[in-house]
């Protein structure tokens, strides 16, 4: 497929994986990649609602998000962890990434893949309940460089389209 246009949507509370993403899409020749970024689940949203993407990538941590735009139950979380709302906010933060899944997958293709940055390799359970909600969804090995965390991402496109046509 090569020379198909590829959209991903990137969601993080920066910008490093858009701009590494951008940066080696732009050298890549043999792939047309269009490349979208949202901060937060509410703009993921709004971006879902206005056009199709081929695969989502999720940043885990959002410690630079305000609070208040962070998904997830907070009066629960709050309730879980004895009424300590900083420590909630904490935890909503560092694990920002587990709630974009289960809101954001219902939202996608069903072959668009989702893939988060977390390594997975030690908790399979996790990964097989998430993929209740999310099918498609993979996780990319800690340290492994953003080159080939691309080429997974799109690779995982490819795999998807070939599961469309089938």
């Amino acid at each position: 497929m090569s020379g198909a246009r590829r959209t991903v949507l990137v969601v993080e509370d920066g910008t490093e994986y858009t701009d590494a993403f951008r940066s080696l899409g732009a050298s890549d020749s043999s792939e047309s990649l269009e490349l979208l970024r949202a901060g937060d689940g509410a703009e993921a949203r709004r971006i879902l609602a206005a056009q199709r993407v081929d695969a989502l990538f999720l940043d885990v941590v959002f410690d630079r998000t305000p609070p208040d735009r962070l998904l997830g139950d907070l009066e629960d979380v709050i309730r879980r962890f004895g009424g300590d709302r900083r420590r909630a906010d904490r935890h909503l933060a560092e694990n920002q990434g587990f709630y974009l899944v289960s809101d954001l997958a219902p939202l996608l293709p069903a072959s668009a893949p989702i893939v988060l940055a977390y390594d997975f390799s030690l908790e399979p359970e996790r990964l097989a309940a998430l993929r209740r909600t999310a099918p498609r969804l993979s996780g990319v090995a800690d340290g492994t460089p953003i080159s080939e965390v691309l080429e997974f991402v799109l690779a995982e496109v490819t795999r998807g389209a070939g599961e469309d046509s089938s």
